[in-house]
């Protein structure tokens, strides 16, 4: 099936209309952040700890991104990051979810050890975390943004200032599919009649304006500013001025999707299509979905540098504020015709994420080829502010990379996925349930391939030269990376590899054996306590 180019009546007018307005970007923020957010109080004399700014994109694949490869997209600000600082090339994430993802890099633990599995099993008031280590020393913790990584009560715990409602959001039009039409659940969605800096439109455009304001207006030092936007997240959508930047020929010529239906694939790669109802669609739909992925990619590097060029117009906060880039999970946009994501997915593009970081007195150009996990860099947080970590966990710090170290290369990092019992399975959560249930909602295929076809669970092991996934249940893949980096080529029970195979299996057990559980900070007497009868006595 063709996919028809849609066509906007008086864009180009409007389109110059857009880019007048990102032309005075600079002092329509000047007046958009006039005015105090509060009284603050300043840093403490003798506190030299840094300021801590981290912008998190939510589904931003690092493949998508200039200083990453890609050929033809536009991202000069995340470009120029990594030209003044650090850019590590291959970061991957500890789940392929928005909310497993995020617990695991705030508290350094994988998935596995305390369960967050999913999307609403979030990291409790009992558990460590790296912002409650930054918030009890001192750090204000300044958030902007959605949330998918604490529970309610332990969210004040770890956090000083917050909003509720609107706190994310980038502004898109309608789709060219109506409900009950084939290609209604390809998550393409239209462009918006809003120009991107429209920050009463764009709630990760506003966020970062709060951010900035907070910044301008005397805040309290030592502080961490968390901006966790929608960023790239599906609907493929994009502001007005955004939506249209890159063609589909494009992406067929300069950047070419991997193909569909690849030999020895976990099963998904083709039930996906089937329940999406996107078997009967040619290249070109899933070059438009990828050309307006990249259009989303260059508005959340446009936001970034709104943020950046504030943070360096205010001299005194920027010579002693570190800030850091990354996402917590890609998204297939195209790739082998598959949309979003897959929970039980370790594929590259849905694995690797961009982290790119500039510190105070940090080295610049400076480009780390040693494979890292995202949790290493929200316990460099920590390291960086001098904060003594009292739990287990399984991070690195990435200080000595930010200064000029090449890394470890024989590091091999570690992710998972998959789910195998009732409350794991989305549709069966209480609180998405009505989702999944909702033919009308986007995420109803999704559902049904969970609970129809199963998703096994999944532990990633990459290193510097191969890829290993493992499924107890399922299909399980191995990749030769020097011959094959992107992932055509399952390799697994091959008897060429079957040596390398065994190793990476063994290192697998290793890993689980070593991290399987954690013993809890808080010890316990070991004698009774006192009896009911003594504990309600009344005090003499």
């Amino acid at each position: 099936m063709l996919f028809p180019v849609a066509s906007y009546v008086n864009s180009s007018l409007q389109l110059n209309e857009c880019r007048a307005m990102h032309f005075f970007a600079p002092v329509l923020l000047a007046v958009l952040v006039v005015g105090p957010l509060a009284a603050w109080a300043g840093r403490q004399e003798g506190d030299s700890r840094p300021n801590l700014v981290i912008y998190l994109p939510d589904e931003t694949r690092a493949e998508s991104i200039g200083v990453y490869g890609h050929p033809f997209v536009k991202t000069p600000n995340l470009d120029a990051l990594a030209a003044n600082g650090t850019v590590f090339k291959e970061a991957h994430v500890l789940h392929t979810q928005c909310a497993p993802s995020r617990c695991a890099m705030i508290t350094g633990r994988y998935m596995h050890v305390l369960g967050h599995r999913t999307q609403t099993h979030l990291v409790q008031d009992y558990e460590p975390n790296f912002f409650r280590y930054l918030k009890e020393a001192g750090y204000h913790v300044f958030w902007r943004g959605k949330n998918d990584m604490f529970s309610q009560k332990a969210f004040p715990l770890s956090v000083t200032n917050w909003t509720t409602g609107g706190a994310t959001g980038i502004p898109m039009g309608q789709g060219p599919f109506k409900f009950g039409e084939t290609g209604y659940y390809s998550y393409l969605s239209g462009r918006s009649d809003k120009c991107g800096n429209d920050s009463s439109a764009s709630h990760d455009y506003s966020a970062i304006l709060q951010s900035l304001q907070f910044m301008q207006n005397d805040p309290p030092e030592p502080f961490v500013v968390f901006i966790p936007g929608v960023g790239s997240h599906p609907p493929y959508g994009a502001p007005f001025d955004y939506y249209d930047m890159y063609s589909p020929d494009q992406v067929a010529k300069l950047a070419p999707l991997r193909p569909p239906y690849v030999a020895n694939k976990p099963k998904y790669h083709k039930s996906y299509i089937n329940y999406h109802d996107l078997q009967s669609f040619n290249q070109s739909l899933f070059d438009k979905i990828n050309a307006v992925y990249l259009g989303r990619v260059s508005y959340v590097d446009w936001m970034f540098g709104q943020l950046i060029n504030g943070i360096d117009a205010l001299p005194a906060i920027s010579k002693n504020t570190a800030v850091f880039v990354t996402s917590d999970h890609g998204d297939f946009s195209g790739d082998y015709h598959l949309v979003e994501k897959w929970p039980g997915g370790m594929d590259d593009i849905l694995t690797r994420v961009p982290l790119i970081g500039r510190v105070p007195g940090g080295v610049k150009g400076h480009v780390v080829e040693a494979p890292v996990n995202v949790f290493d860099l929200f316990y460099t947080l920590t390291v960086m502010a001098e904060v003594n970590v009292s739990h287990i966990h399984f991070a690195q710090s990435l200080l000595p990379q930010l200064m000029g170290d090449p890394g470890n290369m024989s590091r091999t990092v570690y992710s998972e996925g998959g789910y195998q019992y009732f409350r794991e399975f989305e549709p069966n959560d209480p609180e998405q349930k009505k989702s999944y249930e909702d033919p009308h909602h986007y995420f109803y295929p999704r559902g049904q391939e969970e609970i129809q076809e199963g998703i096994p669970r999944c532990i990633m092991a990459k290193n510097g030269t191969f890829k290993l996934v493992y499924r107890p249940e399922g299909v399980s893949e191995l990749y030769d990376l020097k011959k094959d980096k992107r992932e055509l080529n399952n390799v697994f029970d091959q008897p060429d590899y079957k040596a390398v195979q065994q190793e990476m299996m063994m290192d697998l057990l290793k890993m689980m054996i070593r991290t399987a559980d954690v013993t809890p900070v808080l010890e316990d007497p070991r004698g009774l306590p006192p009896p009911p009868e003594q504990q309600h006595r009344p005090a003499p």
